[in-house]
């Protein structure tokens, strides 16, 4: 007998609530029920605007809705830990926009409730939950290009100051490093765990810098890794700069492209993406990865899949695996307040 669709609930009505409701209706066990937001008027129109059957005028009132199982969080950073403990604590399981928590000790908090209540809790980086994932390990762990020597990682924009705005605004938890810096970092030691023999590794030294901006975040970042293993890694991310989506990673014979590993085909709603390979004396050779939904809806069937387990699988971001980029980001942090 085929499971009923997992019950969603959605907390916050912006961009990236938008964006999960949206993929929703392309998933397979998985369905959106309910929302609230920062006040109900915003969201009763944004369940009339996508066709949700209800909408509360407090998170305590979604999540007393018995037929909301689980809950994405899609608040700005500084609420990820209050809004995640409340859904934890009322029994319901957690799917939590990156970055997990505003700092390492947060994120210990959110999971150590997790593991009290017995809850499934996972933090959404969404490119993880792509095949291309399984693809990239795939290519490494089969040699494809030698053992891998370094990696470079990038993600960078360029957005306007405008007034309140979260991306800029150091009580919302704005700056690049939290916003899109976690997406290199993260990508980075879960290659490092593959050249391993694992699945994640964590570093041996870190060095970052970065540039804060007048409203006081940073807007550029770089950080130079080093792993055990010896592989090293440069990552960068920025509010302020094009630095594009790219990742390199170079190897004894070659070295394999990710032009856009964090949106496929340069999309939210995207499936499609591309991984290239590069071998000495050979013609470049692409490769298309599709998904059979967007990447939204690709984590939310993964944690229906996972259930009653509280964990996802590898390579979906596990909960040591959030603690230790969490802890790199810290440090990432930190180094940008003192580099000025």
């Amino acid at each position: 007998m085929k499971a009923a669709p997992l019950g969603w609930g959605v907390v916050g009505t912006g961009a990236i609530a938008t964006d999960f409701v949206r993929a929703l209706a392309h998933a397979k066990q998985s369905h959106a029920l309910g929302v609230c937001g920062s006040s109900p008027d915003k969201a009763r129109a944004f369940a009339k605007r996508h066709g949700l059957p209800f909408a509360e005028s407090s998170l305590d009132a979604l999540v007393q809705r018995p037929e909301i199982q689980a809950i994405y969080i899609a608040t700005p950073h500084p609420l990820h830990e209050p809004h995640a403990i409340e859904c934890i604590e009322a029994g319901k399981h957690v799917l939590c926009e990156k970055p997990l928590a505003l700092d390492a000790a947060g994120a210990q908090r959110i999971i150590e409730a997790a593991r009290r209540r017995g809850t499934f809790l996972m933090e959404g980086l969404m490119y993880r939950c792509h095949p291309l994932m399984q693809a990239l390990v795939g290519e490494l762990r089969g040699g494809t290009i030698g053992r891998v020597s370094h990696v470079r990682a990038d993600f960078g924009f360029r957005a306007q100051r405008a007034g309140e705005g979260r991306l800029f605004n150091p009580a919302l938890g704005g700056g690049a490093i939290l916003d899109v810096g976690c997406y290199p970092l993260s990508l980075v030691r879960l290659i490092a765990g593959v050249v391993a023999g694992g699945e994640l590794a964590e570093h041996e030294t870190f060095r970052g810098t970065g540039f804060r901006g007048p409203t006081g975040v940073e807007e550029v970042a770089s950080a130079s890794l080093r792993f055990a293993s010896g592989m090293t890694a440069e990552v960068a991310c920025a509010l302020r700069h094009e630095l594009g989506t790219r990742v390199v990673i170079f190897g004894e014979t070659g070295r394999l492209i990710l032009p856009n590993p964090w949106l496929p085909a340069g999309e939210r709603q995207g499936r499609a993406t591309t991984l290239v390979v590069h071998l000495e004396n050979r013609s470049p050779r692409g490769i298309e990865i599709r998904a059979t939904a967007p990447s939204y809806a690709l984590e939310a069937d993964l944690v229906a899949r996972t259930l009653p387990a509280q964990e996802a699988a590898w390579p979906a971001m596990s909960w040591a695996d959030s603690l230790g980029n969490m802890r790199a980001l810290d440090a990432w942090r930190a180094a940008t307040m003192t580099s000025n």
